[in-house]
Order: structure tokens, then sequence, then C-alpha cells
């Protein structure tokens, strides 16, 4: 039977959904082959200027999709195959569904003719082989899917899931049959750009009454402040809050998860605000104490609130976020924040001689030129330390080694916390996952971020800060980045195991450990890196101030790794601070709970060597077994 040809005016189902990602300015693709989507990928060969990046693994392209959206502030696309695939990336799509990164997952399903006779097909499972079953448990996870099942209708439908992709920042699906990729469609559909602006159609009164509201107040605020969250940078308003800060003079703040949103070295730029881990007070005071607070794209989790200890001035707080709109109170459902805020700054300009009053007045006079530069107190930073690297005063090394426009990974655990500490150079981008928290993301996001970083034409560094429990997870995708000739440097951090867990429960205990075995120095090597590429190692300050000194680290000509060593019952400040807020606040309500419940608990105290059990005991009784267990710990005793 001979193939058909395709008239100019018809195109495959597969080149149309290739085309339309290209569209919007997708460059490479993240994912695995598998029997039910290759010839769906065939198709991905005949668009021009889209690539194939293959992974070890589908949670690892979930996590590269993540990384390369969170660079290049559009949705990364992965491709999966029928319920073995998918099932295997939907990890990573719930953390990118939990903290609005934009994933295109497209997953290439059992035929439409499989589907309707519920054929016992490999990869199907359950009785009755509904092989939608694996369609109903990515439901949570996304925000629209496309099942391309329906002829008429499959360029329509795969445009409007990828639209809801952009406008909501989240996750999408689109499912592919095995039988439809090579079917001819119209292209007609491809001559109108896809509607990617976010707008409130028929609530522009609303709108108008917003800015006015907030515009109002703005004028009259004595102690303002803008605390710009992690919602701002996935929706693209790093350069409009800019814009706002520059024309106003108010100062801005940051919180953990939007963390280089704004220039650290700018002169608006205040410090990180975490609630009661806000590591300067003077940040601290000014945020909670502002009379006039705008507070843009919040995410209230507990890790980005240090605990949810956020204490501010309500009466002067005004949030700005996707959902809805609050002001002292009074909300709108239903408002996305975005025109909102590009609105603001068209309507503050226009009144731009209004504003004239504001002038410097409103930058931190009372707090020191040290707190609004780098929002902590470093002391004396010339102070030179020795001896073992110590997670409290390790991380602010760094900062002297980062340069203009460096991209900053840190992973889950030790490293996402003790980054915060750094002070990040003009143009530098830092992301982290800390509301999802999943060990192991970095590994994967760094492929992204580094592809990403690939297409933008940026020839900044991309530096990895990861512990050895999260590399153990993820640690086979070094060698695709090797692979695809990038080369990041990895700072590893070698403490036996791993140490969030550790500082929230068992310190000690043998489920924290993991294998000692791996000679890390070796790993570049045995993944393939060229025969240039180096790794070093540090224990000490004085051998991590040499490495970080060393011209040729600095250079970073290939991928290199730096392993430095840490206690394993060392963690940085804000961590530990952060553990005990969260089990404090845990404990009480635990404990009223089961006042409630009239139930009793039998507690395993982990922080022995040898687990015993504990009964209920009086406070002094409990304080002072801990002072000897503790002993027992520092003493190596069993």
């Amino acid at each position: 039977m001979a193939a058909a040809q395709a008239s100019p005016a018809q195109i495959p189902l597969g080149a149309y959904i290739f085309r339309r990602l290209r569209s919007i300015g997708v460059h490479h693709i993240f994912g695995c082959p598998g029997d039910f989507n290759l010839n769906l990928l065939d198709h991905l060969y005949t668009v021009e200027d889209i690539n194939w990046i293959g992974t070890c693994n589908e949670l690892n392209g979930a996590y590269a999709a993540d990384g390369y959206a969170r660079v290049r502030g559009i949705p990364g696309v992965l491709v999966t195959t029928y319920g073995v695939g998918e099932l295997s990336a939907i990890n990573g799509i719930s953390g990118a569904y939990s903290e609005h990164v934009p994933i295109i997952h497209i997953v290439g399903t059992t035929s439409r003719l499989a589907q309707k006779d519920h054929t016992m097909i490999h990869h199907t499972l359950g009785e009755q082989w509904d092989h939608d079953t694996f369609q109903q448990m990515s439901k949570p996870v996304r925000s629209a899917a496309a099942n391309l099942v329906n002829d008429a209708s499959f360029a329509e439908d795969v445009d409007k899931v990828i639209e809801v992709c952009v406008k909501t920042r989240k996750p999408v699906y689109i499912f592919v049959p095995m039988d439809t990729p090579d079917i001819l469609i119209s292209s007609e559909r491809l001559d109108t750009p896809l509607d990617l602006e976010i707008t409130n159609p028929g609530k522009e009164d609303i709108e108008a009454e917003i800015v006015e509201l907030i515009l109002n107040r703005m004028q009259t605020a004595e102690k303002p402040s803008v605390l710009v969250d992690v919602f701002a940078h996935r929706y693209g308003l790093a350069k409009v809050i800019t814009e706002l800060l520059d024309f106003t003079a108010f100062p801005g703040f940051v919180t953990p998860l939007s963390k280089s949103i704004l220039d650290e070295t700018g002169p608006h730029y205040n410090g990180l605000y975490n609630g009661k881990l806000t590591p300067s007070k003077q940040v601290k005071d000014r945020v909670e104490n502002a009379d006039f607070l705008l507070h843009i794209g919040p995410l209230p989790s507990d890790s980005n609130t240090g605990g949810w200890s956020q204490n501010f001035n309500e009466k002067g707080r005004i949030i700005l976020h996707p959902d809805y709109i609050s002001i002292w109170g009074r909300r709108w459902d239903g408002v996305n924040f975005v025109p909102i805020v590009k609105k603001l700054l068209a309507a503050a300009r226009a009144r731009k001689t209004e504003f004239t009053k504001s002038g410097s007045q409103f930058l931190l006079n009372n707090i020191p030129s040290s707190i609004q530069k780098n929002g902590i107190v470093n002391g004396n930073s010339k102070l030179a330390l020795r001896g073992p690297l110590e997670q409290h005063h390790v991380w602010k090394q760094f900062s002297p080694f980062l340069r203009k426009g460096d991209c900053v990974i840190a992973e889950v655990g030790s490293a996402q916390y003790g980054t915060l500490d750094l002070e990040l150079p003009t143009e530098a981008v830092f992301f982290t996952q800390l509301y999802y928290s999943c060990i192991g993301f970095t590994v994967g996001a760094l492929l992204g971020a580094l592809v990403a970083r690939r297409e933008q034409g940026n020839n900044g560094r991309v530096i990895l800060f990861v512990g050895d429990g999260s590399l153990h997870m993820t640690v086979q995708e070094i060698s695709t980045i090797i692979r695809n000739r990038f080369k990041p440097t990895i700072v590893l951090i070698n403490n036996q195991g791993y140490t969030i867990e550790r500082v929230i429960h068992g310190p000690a205990q043998q489920y924290n450990d993991i294998s000692e075995s791996w000679d890390y120095q070796q790993m570049l090597h045995f993944f393939g890196a060229p025969k240039a590429s180096k790794s070093y190692r540090a224990g000490t300050y004085e051998e991590l101030e040499s490495v970080l000194r060393d011209p040729e680290f600095n250079s970073n000509q290939h991928i290199q790794l730096l392993e430095i060593f840490m206690d394993k019952f060392d963690s940085p400040w804000m961590l530990t601070e952060q553990v005990n807020i969260m089990q404090e606040k845990s404990s009480l309500a635990l404990r009223k709970w089961d006042e409630e419940c009239g139930r009793k608990r039998l507690v395993l105290d982990s922080n022995l060597f040898r687990s015993q059990y504990v009964l209920s005991q009086s406070a002094s009784q409990q304080a002072a077994a801990k002072s000897a267990e503790l002993r027992q710990l520092e003493n190596g005793l069993e």
C-alpha cells in the first residue's frame, strides 16, 4: 500500500504537535522512547530547529523539563510512553504542578482500536484492561489534558491545551494514541498564533478599581515595602516589578523561593524575608511593620514562610495572586494578577507628578548599607576561617566565587537552605525546589537548565550544589549532561547520608545512611567526561579557598566536580531552625488532637544508636533523658 502524500494544506498530526511547540519557542524535547511513542517521535525530526534530548529515565526527564521551564520561562516538554513511562514521570510532574512550573507531558498511548476493545496488551493493568486508567492517575497533577481520539478536533485540542499550560503555569498532558501521529490533518490553524496572553476577560472595570485602590494607598504610604514572591517569577513579571521599584523607590524584598528575581546588587533589593528565619532583624521589622505591603505572587508553604511564621501588618497588606486579589480583607476571586501588575506600573507612570515626593525617601535609611545590599549581616567578612568545613560558615565562602550571569541550582536539603545565605551577583539566576522538596530533583533539572541556557545563547556558568544522598537518586543523568557536551560545575556535599532527614528525625539511625563506597572522584570519567575534566576535594577552609581561587577551576572549560566534606550531623542554621519551628507546631497540634480523641501513643526514641521505647514522661524527665542521649552520641557509645 503506497503512503499518502501530504498536500500543501495538510500535515501529519505528529508534525503539527511539534510545529506548535516550536512556535512558542521550544527548541528541545526531553524524554524516553517507548513502543507507543516511536512513530510520534519520528515526526520530531521533520520539524526544523527542534531537537531530542533522551534522558536515562522518565523521572529525570520530568526534572529536566522542569529545570528548562524555570530558566526559559516557557513550557518544558516531556515525551513518555504509555503506563510505565508516564507513571515513572508523574513524581516530577507533581513537583512542577505544586510549584507552578509549566510542562507539556506528551504520552504515546495504545491505539484507539485497542482502547475500544480493552485489549490485554503489555503495560495495561486491572481485570478489565481499561486503557484510560493511567490518565485518571495524572488528573490531580495537571491543569488540562487533550486525549487525541477525535480526528475532527486534533489540531484544536492540541492548541487549547498548550494555551492552558502557558496561562496557568502548570503541567498539561497530551495523550497521543499510536495510530494517530501519521494521520494527515489541515495545517490551516498553524497560520494563527496561539492565544498566550493572560487577561481577565470581562473584568476590566474590576481591574481598574483594584489599580485605583492600590495606587491611592501607594501615594500616602509612610513605610512602604514590596515583597516579591515566587509566582511573580513564574509569570514573567520580574522586569515589570523592577521597573515599578525603580519608579517608586519602594524597598523590595524576596522570599526563599523567589531569590534572584530582584537583582541583589541593585538599589531596591533589601534582603530576604522568611518570617522568624529572616537573616536580618532590620529586614524582618521593615516587612512586618510596613503600612503598605505589596505582596506579589505569594506561595505560603511552610518552607517558604519560615514554618508559617510570617507576621504581616494585615491592615496594610495587599496580595496579588494568580487566582485572586486581596486588599485589606476584601477579595476578588478569579482575577489574575498579571494584568493588575502591568496596569499598576502604567498608572503610576501616568501620575508621575504625584510620585515626585517619593524620591529616595523610602530607601531604608535606618538600615545599614550592608543590610540594604546583602540582606544579611556577615560580620567581619575578612576573618580567616581555619579547619574543617562547617555548615554555618561554608556557604558564604562561595559568594566571592560567583560572577555575573551565573545560574545557581540548589538541591533539596542542606544545599537549598545553605545557599540562601549566598550573595548573588547581577544577572544571576537561582532556583531550588523548596516547596515540593523531592530529593534528587536537581540533577535532572541541571540538564534542563543547561539546555535552556544554550538556547538563550547564555555562556554564564551553571553551578549545582547537591548532597550525596540526593545525588544517589538520579546520578545517571550526569551521563546525559556529558553526552551533550555541557560543562557545569557540580559542588557535591559529602556528609554520608540524608542530612535533612537526620535533622528531622533519627540522626544516628541506619535508615539515614547511604553507601559510603562511592568514589566520587572517579564519577565524571566513569560517565565519559573528557580527560581534561577535573575533580577537586576540600575538607577544610584552606583547601576550599585554594580551589575557589584556582584559575582553572574558575574558567570552567569542562564539566568539573568539587567534593566538599562536612560532618554528618552538621546542618545549616536555617534548616535546623525551620525543623525546630515545624516540630514544635506539629507536636502541639498532635497533642491537642490526641487529647480530644482520648488516644495514647508509644513513641520510639530515635536519637540513640539503639532505639528504645519511651513511655510518657514529665518534662524534666524528658529533658534529662535527652541530655543523656546527646552525651552518648557525642561519646560514640551504644
